[in-house]
């Protein structure tokens, strides 16, 4: 999966149809159209947040393709990730992301749980080094951190740094929770998944991680977005019985309440109960019977 093609309010639906198109034909299964919000759109005076894209996009396969809404607000104060969270417009996306700005945000955003991606620029020099504390609080609340590797297709400088900075933060992390995207903003800046799996040996994985960056860890993006959205503080997820896999089924069968083991003084109530019963139906016999003889 791809959790980052850029789209923005100019991006003409041709295009985005075509980024669309091009991702299924490259493998990917599930994509997520990216809207970035900079830190300028978030003060308290001049709040701008995008409305999500509604993309009606249909794939002539049997294979499922799937298309989300995910938005990154870039921040440089912990006011814009207040006024950011807590907007209306932002909880109607399916995925949240931050891109922190300074250590302090960096220290910031490990700390929050109502976002499910920190996005680094990695094209640049961070100027600070990342904290093994501070990215293992951020990696305990299953929040994932994200590569992208448009950059190193543009330019010589970008790629240089980007394999540098990506390698710091493989290392940092140990490969945990740290997923490889695209950040495409053109259909050309496409790479199909064993291309990107070969990107992220060069990034530092092992081979094992880097087929995990691009197939599972979207997976747990995916997981902690969707208990975000529609569980009650994360705690508890409610779901219809007919809505659960074929290979989930135990659960119902393991929830069901066990009956309980009858007890001797229960048989014998039992018992007498059946017994009074047959005493009930041989009086009224009788009783019958003594009514018929009293007639004749």
């Amino acid at each position: 999966m791809d959790l980052n093609i850029i789209i923005n309010a100019n991006t003409e639906k041709s295009e985005i149809e075509h980024l669309l198109e091009t991702a299924f034909e490259l493998g990917y299964g599930t994509v997520a159209l990216n809207t970035i919000v900079n830190s300028s759109e978030l003060s308290g005076k001049n709040l701008s947040i995008p409305e999500p894209k509604l993309i009606d996009f249909k794939v002539k396969s049997t294979k499922e393709f799937r298309v989300l809404n995910r938005i990154t607000a870039s921040i440089e104060d912990t006011i814009h990730s207040h006024h950011f969270l807590r907007s209306s417009v932002t909880k109607k996306y399916d995925i949240v992301a931050l891109q922190p700005i300074g250590d302090k945000m960096i220290q910031h955003a490990c700390s929050l749980s109502d976002i499910d991606i920190i996005s680094l620029n990695l094209t640049e020099s961070l100027g600070y080094y990342l904290k093994r504390t501070s990215v293992g609080l951020a990696t305990s609340k299953d929040i994932c951190f994200e590569i992208t590797y448009a950059p190193c297709l543009r330019n010589q400088s970008s790629r240089r740094m980007l394999i540098g900075n990506a390698q710091l933060v493989v290392e940092v992390t140990k490969g945990k929770n740290v997923f490889v995207s695209s950040g495409a903003t053109r259909s050309m800046e496409l790479r199909s998944v064993e291309d990107v799996m070969n990107l992220g040996l060069l990034f530092g994985f092992q081979k094992n991680q880097a087929e995990a960056s691009v197939k599972k860890v979207g997976k747990f993006v995916l997981k902690h977005a969707r208990t975000r959205n529609e569980t009650g503080c994360g705690y508890v997820s409610l779901t219809g019985m007919f809505r659960l896999p074929k290979h989930q089924g135990w659960i119902v069968n393991a929830c069901k309440v066990p009956k309980p083991l009858e007890t001797s003084s229960q048989k014998r109530t039992i018992s007498e109960v059946l017994n009074a019963k047959e005493n009930k139906k041989k009086k009224s016999k009788s009783e019958k019977k003594f009514k018929e003889e009293c007639l004749t």
